[in-house]
């Protein structure tokens, strides 16, 4: 079943959001089911095809055999050096009845997109059971490739591969495609919104895939399901990254009479203006709203009338609020001293409340998919402060409970309980020059460490927990613990990797590389400095000193790829060497869920950063301006935050102020940094707990005494008085509220009081104009008529009521005497009975 029915079609289009569909729920899964083996392949590629001009749109054509096919994946066979992006059409005819061809739209009759990719990225397979219809029994009968191509280029093959089967999936897809095509860009502007909206009307389909795509000026693409006046993310993604259908978190169900609505946000740098779709070049018409994007006379829109009708005018502006929030953090500029508190808590997923004092309330936003009245989360303007945000913990760890023979630290990593530390240093040997022969150890005359090299220290305590190691290495390096808590260590004179399970520490259970042969082969390691793990067990190795490289393992030590080449000479525009050019690769540090991996260009003084899945290079990060920069040492992603917070160290000898680094890795802004007290000397790798409350640094130090370093998040109590003035200044607009509050609520009560009070004296005053006290109280002591003495000898409690008589026809003839004290309420009251005659 194809879904034909989708929100609007525009024949130019800069920006869109192309989701993959099913007509009911289903998974995603990550490769194609085992069960079905006869999937085979078509690969749709240029043939020696001859560009005429840059930024040229060409297309090449294929016909599908008389089957009944489902694609149930895609493999592209292009790179982003030559192509800007590609998308792939099933049609019923082709848009030309030559091979190739420019100039033409890519179909002739019905045509529906299958799939899209730019910026190198990966390869797609379909959920299990899931597939796209065509050939025999449906209107697509050819297959176009669409390449829009930067250079000039010469016998290109580019294309794309698709994965076919003939076994019927239960689950057919379909493309919905979403995009705004009215896009005009004044020079030097920002943050330039290009909405849409549109109404659902076909069958109910589920959304499980979703790409967005855009050219060079934008900056985040975004959609949204409305019903019911709820509103669902569908996908916000950054199209300056690798481009492909990507799954979701979980499917999001369209049923018909749903909106859809979404944006595109731009910037634009340039001294011209830039446009496309809908509006003439010369226009001087404003971006549109959703309301005015229709073909009607009048410029209303129904489709957004009802996607928006829900909303007050103050619900328009906090969703206003909510997408100024997070499509406009990644432009923010901070300087390094001026770090923004607030923001560097929302990164690292920390309660602000818990840090800071926050007091300004000027954001409500969504926590959460839904926006609905009472789901907000708030968001604090930040005071700027230029002290540290970290301090370093004294007398930590415990020197005592160390090994004398504690040496160089080579590598630390944190357990997963985040409270354990664990070293890997050299005892008491030292790198130097003796123990080589260029890359070769001189293992005839150097035997293994005779210390144990591995050290297990309490995260609280700092005290020695256990150690194990002994005899086994020769010149310590990296260390990295998986999410399985095993233990990767490189050995630089082994030329090795190992793997040791927590269950069996004595026989490493996966050895890469040969032991002391240095290599550059596939299964050949020379001095491999750092390692870091997938999930899936796959490893990446910064094979860094020698090869200038990072390969990518399989989880059984079994070469995939790399990556990597050592320094050409030659510059880049900004005076640093060309990327992916490496001066010793030092460290690398890996989100998976960013797919993400960064290394420590160490000699280079930068941080590059690829995507782990194809290598390809997406940024360099440079901590300083060139006069203060810092050979980098070691780098680490903070795990359990809001975002890739990458923590970088630079060291060695000509970086006379080490520092500590907090960046954003995605988007290349450094958020923070810190000197400490004492000083770091040398440091040489660094891990960071979970939300980074804590920090740790270890040195290439020659005694435990400053071998290890340990940092704190600073505590309300820790950070500058003048940070928390506010809490007593009278002028602060939120203390006079407070006290305008208290006030409120003060007067009434005292107000009721007051009248409680006049209301009880005058009840007094009538009890003792019409009672008198017995003859025994008039004759006592005058002398205690004071208020104390009337106090003082007060009966306590009351004399027991008589049960013969309830009083009700007695007369008001009872005396009281004189006692000042009678307004207590609270003395004896005695009554004395008369003789009374009933008259007629």
């Amino acid at each position: 079943m194809k879904m034909n029915n989708i929100c609007f079609r525009i024949k130019t289009v800069l920006s869109i959001v192309i989701v993959l569909v099913t007509i009911i729920n289903c998974g995603y899964s990550a490769s194609v089911s085992k069960k079905y083996d006869d999937l085979f392949t078509i690969n749709v590629t240029m043939n020696n095809y001859e560009t005429k001009q840059e930024d040229e749109y060409a297309y090449v054509q294929h016909k599908l055999p008389d089957e009944e096919l489902f694609i149930v994946g895609y493999s592209p066979l292009i790179n982003m050096n030559s192509a800007h992006h590609m998308l792939s059409y099933a049609c019923s005819e082709p848009g030309s009845d030559k091979p190739f061809w420019t100039g033409y739209g890519p179909c002739s009759g019905q045509q529906m997109i299958i799939h899209g990719w730019a910026r190198n990225a990966p390869s797609f397979t379909l959920p299990e059971d899931v597939g796209i219809p065509v050939g025999r029994n449906t209107p697509y009968k050819y297959i176009v490739i669409n390449i829009h191509y930067l250079l000039i280029l010469k016998n290109d093959n580019s294309g794309n591969q698709l994965i076919l089967t003939r076994k019927p999936r239960k689950y057919h897809a379909g493309v919905l495609l979403s995009g705004t095509g009215a896009i005009y860009l004044r020079p030097k502007t920002h943050t330039i919104r290009t909405p849409f909206s549109c109404e659902y009307n076909g069958p109910p389909i589920s959304i499980f895939a979703a790409r967005v795509h855009a050219h060079q000026w934008a900056r985040v693409n975004s959609l949204y399901r409305v019903r019911n006046g709820e509103i669902s993310q569908v996908v916000k993604g950054d199209p300056q990254w690798p481009q492909s259908f990507y799954p979701l978190p979980s499917t999001i169900e369209i049923q018909n009479k749903d909106y859809i609505v979404g944006q595109c946000v731009y910037d634009n740098n340039d001294d011209r203006i830039i446009t496309a779709g809908l509006i003439p070049p010369d226009s001087e018409i404003p971006p549109l709203k959703p309301a005015d994007i229709s073909g009607t006379q009048n410029g209303h829109h129904a489709h957004a009338e009802h996607a928006m009708n829900s909303y007050t005018a103050n619900d328009d502006q906090s969703y206003e609020d909510y997408l100024d929030e997070f499509e406009n953090i990644r432009h923010r500029d901070k300087g390094i001293d001026n770090f923004d508190i607030n923001k560097i808590l929302s990164h690292l997923g920390l309660p602000d409340y818990e840090y800071v004092d926050a007091q300004n309330y000027d954001y409500l936003l969504p926590n959460h998919l839904t926006y609905g009245k009472g789901q907000t989360v708030k968001l604090h303007n930040a005071k700027l402060m230029r002290s540290n945000l970290y301090k370093s913990v004294e007398n930590w760890p415990d020197i005592k409970s160390l090994p004398a023979q504690l040496g160089q630290v080579g590598g630390i990593a944190l357990n997963n309980a985040n409270d354990e530390l664990i070293v890997f240093h050299r005892g008491s040997r030292k790198w130097e020059f003796k123990y080589f022969n260029g890359f070769n150890f001189r293992n005839e005359d150097y035997g293994p460490i005779e210390e144990d090299v591995l050290i297990h220290i309490d995260t609280r305590t700092g005290q020695t927990k256990f150690r194990w190691g002994s005899k086994k290495f020769y010149m310590p390096h990296g260390l990295t613990i998986d999410h399985e808590g095993n233990f990767w260590l490189t050995d630089i004179a082994m030329h090795q990797v190992f793997m040791f399970k927590p269950n069996d520490l004595n026989h490493s259970a996966l050895i890469v590389g040969e032991m002391f042969k240095p290599g550059s082969g596939p299964n050949q390691l020379c001095r491999p400095a750092d390692i870091a793990v997938m999930k899936n067990g796959d490893f990446f190795v910064a094979d860094g000193y020698c090869n200038s490289r990072i390969i990518k393992f399989n989880r059984k030590g079994e070469y995939i790829m790399e990556w990597g080449s050592p320094m050409s000479g030659k510059l880049d525009s900004d005076g640093f060497p060309l990327p992916n050019e490496w001066n010793i690769v030092h460290s690398i540090a890996l989100n998976e869920d960013a797919q993400l991996l960064c290394g420590a260009d160490r000699e280079n003084f930068r941080i590059q950063c690829f995507n782990s899945n194809t290598g390809e290079f997406q940024r360099q990060i440079r901590v300083e301006i060139t006069e203060k920069i810092g050979a980098i040492y070691a780098i680490e992603f903070a795990p359990n935050t809001n975002g890739t917070i990458l923590f970088a160290v630079t060291g060695g000898a000509q970086t006379s102020n080490k520092k500590v680094y907090m960046i954003d890795a995605q988007k290349g802004e450094i958020l923070t940094s810190f000197d400490s007290n004492p000083h770091l000397n040398a440091p040489h790798d660094i891990t960071v707990s979970i939300n980074a409350r804590e920090i740790y640094v270890g040195e290439l130090a020659s005694s435990p005494n400053n071998a290890l370093r340990k940092f704190e998040l600073s505590k309300q109590k820790d950070l500058p008085t003048q940070a928390f003035i506010k809490r007593i200044n009278l002028n602060d607009k939120n203390f006079r509220i407070s006290l305008i509050i208290m006030a409120a609520f003060a007067i009434p009560v005292l107000a009721s009081v007051i009248i409680g009070c006049i209301i009880r004296i005058r009840n007094k005053r009538k009890i003792h104009r019409l009672n008198t006290f017995p003859t025994d109280v008039k004759n006592r002591d005058t002398s205690n008529s004071s208020f104390l003495c009337c106090w003082t000898n007060r009966r306590k409690g009351f004399k027991k009521v008589p049960q013969d008589s309830d009083g009700e026809n007695e007369p008001s003839d009872t005396y009281i005497a004189d006692d000042p004290c009678n307004s207590s309420g609270d003395g004896t009251i005695t009554t004395t009975k008369k003789t009374t005659s009933n008259k007629i």
